[in-house]
């Protein structure tokens, strides 16, 4: 799963920093988490001054965030009548069920919500009264005190009438209320709730782009390789100088994905220093991950984020992609030899 890294983390970036939207869209495809997207966003709220913490009390939140069990933060996905829900079904009746789904990973599909729920031929939907609930609870003073935050995942799959009533809602949110729509396609939400909310697009790796990928990896070890020798190598500078005069020749659509995939890597070796998620079997062109992660940490991966985003940006500004990309890689000689702190 590949996702567009670059576009999230300038979200995630604002957040931290307390700008935060009433409400956000994030828009994937059949490849891409949304739901693993929202569960960053929130992170990112939770650590912002927007939500008030501390840092024990954002540990804690965020423990909550990861078992579903935080009070204030409300899921809402579609559902129908099953055989054990046979009257008025509404997501509160299936919560135990998104906690046992949600609980092995938040990468999961459509059709593995309906058979986790029994649905069996039925289709889910969220309904008026869904939204009516919602409105309700918005409005309440949240349980702990701080920010109320609302995930609406497959937002598609909000029928006509719950449509109007969330939109009446996103018009004049309440105070500290965030919410967050998840969907595949926003061709099935009205475009009035479109437009109130701050879109941030996700996608997937396709098969017709595995040889692009392939390719960005070759270039990305060629690349990292150069950026080391530099440091006990001064002559080693003309590689990087060589690579920037390589990137200027591509297309600014070429340049612009591999900056995105740079920021893939960089999210992958994060992952895997910190045992949290092992991805070395997607790399293999060249790519030694095990060997790579130990030279990414919270040192460093931000100011990584912050400047693979600001190349990102000034491509898609014009600038002179053989300046950037030499400015990129002299940061990028610094920041992989930049320590990692030590705990005792």
């Amino acid at each position: 799963m590949l996702m567009d890294q670059i576009q999230l983390n300038k979200v995630t970036q604002s957040v931290e920093k307390g700008k935060v939207a009433n409400t956000y869209l994030l828009v994937g495809n059949k490849g891409a988490s949304g739901l693993e997207g929202a569960i960053n966003l929130i992170k990112s709220i939770l650590r912002s001054s927007y939500a008030g913490l501390d840092i024990p009390l954002q540990q804690k939140a965020i423990e909550k965030l990861q078992n579903c069990s935080h009070p204030d933060i409300h899921y809402i996905y579609p559902v129908n009548t099953t055989s054990e829900i046979k009257k008025n079904p509404k997501s509160s009746d299936f919560i135990q069920h998104w906690r046992e789904l949600t609980q092995k990973n938040f990468d999961f599909e459509l059709k593995d919500w309906y058979e986790k729920i029994g649905l069996g031929n039925k289709q889910g939907a969220i309904n008026k009264d869904e939204a009516e609930k919602i409105a309700k609870t918005a409005y309440l003073k949240s349980y702990e005190g701080g920010v109320k935050i609302f995930v609406i995942w497959m937002a598609e799959k909000l029928n006509i009438s719950a449509s109007n009533k969330l939109l009446k809602l996103l018009e004049e949110p309440p105070e500290r209320t965030v919410f967050i729509l998840v969907c595949n396609s926003e061709k099935g939400l009205l475009k009035t709730i479109i437009s109130r909310c701050q879109k941030i697009n996700l996608f997937s790796q396709s098969i017709d782009n595995q040889g692009v990928e392939d390719e960005n990896e070759v270039v990305f070890v060629e690349w990292v390789r150069a950026a080391f020798k530099v440091k006990s190598k001064n002559e080693a500078i003309n590689d990087l100088v060589a690579f920037s005069e390589k990137m200027n020749k591509k297309t600014r659509e070429q340049q612009k994905q591999f900056l995105s995939y740079c920021s893939v890597v960089f999210q992958d070796s994060i992952l895997h220093s910190y045992k949290i998620k092992n991805r070395e079997n997607k790399y293999t062109n060249g790519l030694d991950l095990k060997k790579f992660a130990p030279f990414v940490h919270e040192e460093n991966i931000l100011d990584f984020y912050n400047e693979v985003q600001k190349g990102y940006e000034d491509i898609e500004r014009n600038g002179n992609p053989r300046i950037i990309f030499l400015d990129i890689s002299i940061k990028l000689t610094r920041l992989l030899h930049k320590k990692k702190t030590e705990y005792a």
